[in-house]
């Protein structure tokens, strides 16, 4: 064996549990979140462009190429849409379903690890932490890549650990191939980030071995050549089929741009120190802070052992070249999310009560202190942009979620972790809950395209329902628009839309109140459109009020 880990035969009971409650704790906002904007949005509506036209091949923005991110996530959102339900209805939870399964994925691998390096009680724990990870949770009820990464990491690092656990490489050949297929997955989904998380881990192992002259025997187990050929076998057909449609400017754009962009520089006001993401963590893996810092402090006195020293491998190269990138965003660490949850699982698990007591009295009180400031915040946001303002329903909801966030830390305290490993991930589902169904679907003044298609709706002009053709949008441009309008929605600028309402009768037009004044000034000398409803609420995209007028021609 490479390390020597606990090897422990996983429990079918386990996984049900796990996989269940990460399907309910990452229902929450499923079906009843609207459409985000701006990046759900962007994807949803390449992928229905790729149902409505048949080309599976390129990623397209109505007529603009995407070329931002690889085709997986549209593959596993098309094959949901197309199984399930009709694209002409906008299914939006079918989009998002791929995601929610990812998560479960994502925690059952999780607890797979678990079980090869510290036992499945361990492997357990650190499911159930993951699956409660706020990050993850919100990340599986919407329609983008991060979920599906995180499951092609945590099954490609599970394989990994079976192999380098292992009596012998005889009989891994199927663990092997898991693994490579993972890898392969996770290009398809998000590009190099799979590669350098399994690159740096088996660096790293293998610098750890340098002095047992044992490189040979890890890279005999993992077949490197024979498995880069299965994974190049899986992603180059549409690599060079991407190639070929975009005459290359896919590779240009994705890495020159995108990727590096995000290195080199902060793209879409998401820049961020380093460090940022360190401070990002408390919240997005809120459960976990009850338990990281005693966690950390036994890790950290054990690290050279080979359960331990993989879980760094995993966590620390990676994290650090997250932290040098200057574009920062709270989910793009987590893949990262399982080691630190195996770690915690660990010490839940395994490490007696009366160790570091110190420790697990201040993660009882920044898990306290977080939890709260979560709950006002959420309490803040539906007293200011939700119409009806604050009901009994969303005090009733704080109350449980403090009490139970409470018992956790107060479990904890009393140096319980097991039990206060139970009432967190409560604490943190019925957080997810609470938001996502108590507070998000209430904020009506930020749900600007729900409203424009009520509005529309009320005066037979959506053109979905109403067979009017397309909307045309002055200033609000929204992806969400497009993709609940339609893929031919007109985006247009004051002067165009002065000319596109008036040259064709029964024409639809929604212009942004700072538009107007351009937008009258492009009509032609003597036409006045009709004002057939208006609308107000704030755009928080660009951060700021917005009322949106229906305009159409007199008949």
């Amino acid at each position: 064996m490479i390390i020597k880990g606990a090897r422990q035969s996983p429990q079918g009971g386990h996984i049900i549990v796990i996989v269940l409650f990460a399907m309910i704790a990452g229902l929450s906002g499923l079906l009843t979140v609207p459409p985000l904007d701006r990046d759900e949005s962007r994807f949803v509506q390449a992928t229905t462009q790729m149902i409505e036209t048949g080309d599976y091949v390129r990623i397209r923005y109505q007529e603009e190429e995407r070329n931002k991110k690889p085709i997986g996530i549209h593959w596993l959102q098309a094959a949901s849409v197309l199984s399930l339900a009709d694209v002409e209805d906008r299914p939006l939870w079918a989009y998002r379903l791929p995601s929610l399964l990812s998560a479960a994925l994502a925690a059952a691998s999780t607890y797979l690890a678990g079980c090869a390096l510290f036992g499945a009680r361990a492997g357990f724990a650190a499911a159930l932490l993951l699956a409660a990870a706020p990050v993850v949770m919100g990340e599986a009820s919407i329609a983008k890549t991060d979920a599906a990464l995180l499951a092609a990491v945590s099954g490609m690092q599970a394989a990994l650990v079976w192999v380098l656990t292992a009596e012998r490489k005889d009989g891994t050949f199927r663990t092997v191939l898991l693994m490579w297929l993972a890898l392969a997955a996770g290009v398809l989904i998000k590009g190099p980030i799979a590669p350098i998380i399994l690159l740096t881990t088996i660096g790293s192992v293998i610098i750890a071995q340098r002095a047992e002259k044992n490189w040979k025997n890890i890279l005999g187990r993992l077949r490197p050549i024979l498995g880069g050929a299965i994974a190049a076998i899986v992603v180059a057909p549409w690599l060079v089929g991407i190639g070929i449609a975009t005459e290359g400017r896919f590779f240009t754009e994705a890495i020159g741009g995108d990727m590096m962009g995000k290195v080199a520089e902060g793209q879409e006001t998401h820049a961020a120190p380093p460090g940022a993401h360190l401070l990002m963590f408390w919240l997005m893996f809120w459960p976990a802070s009850l338990f990281i810092l005693a966690a950390g402090r036994h890790a950290g006195e054990r690290w050279r052992e080979g359960p331990y020293f993989f879980c760094f491998a995993w966590l620390v190269p990676t994290w650090i070249l997250f932290e040098l990138s200057l574009t920062k965003l709270p989910h793009y660490t987590m893949p990262l999310y399982p080691a630190i949850a195996l770690l915690c699982g660990q010490l839940i698990a395994s490490v007696g009560e009366d160790k570091y007591p110190a420790l697990r009295r201040s993660g009882a009180i920044i898990f306290s202190l977080i939890g709260t400031a979560a709950v006002l915040v959420a309490l803040y946001f539906a007293s200011l942009f939700s119409s009806a303002g604050l009901v009994i329903w969303h005090y009733l909801g704080a109350v449980l979620i403090i009490c139970a966030m409470l018992t956790a830390a107060a479990l904890s305290w009393r140096r319980q972790s097991g039990s206060a490993l139970t009432a967190a991930i409560l604490a943190s589902a019925l957080l997810a809950w609470g938001t996502f169904e108590g507070v998000l679907p209430t904020l009506d003044k930020l749900a600007m395209t729900p409203r424009i298609a009520a509005m529309l709706d009320a005066h037979e002009a959506h053109p979905l329902k109403d067979d009017t053709g397309p909307v045309g949008l002055v200033g609000y441009h929204e992806p969400s628009a497009v993709f609940t309008f339609g893929t031919k929605t007109k985006l247009l600028l004051p002067s165009e839309g002065a000319i596109w309402l008036t040259t064709a009768k029964g024409r639809a037009l929604v212009v942004e109140e700072r538009d107007e004044p351009a937008f009258f000034a492009a009509l032609p000398q003597g036409v006045e459109p009709v004002r057939v409803a208006s609308i107000e609420g704030f755009n928080y995209s660009k951060n700021r009020d917005i009322r949106l007028t229906l305009f159409r021609m007199p008949d």
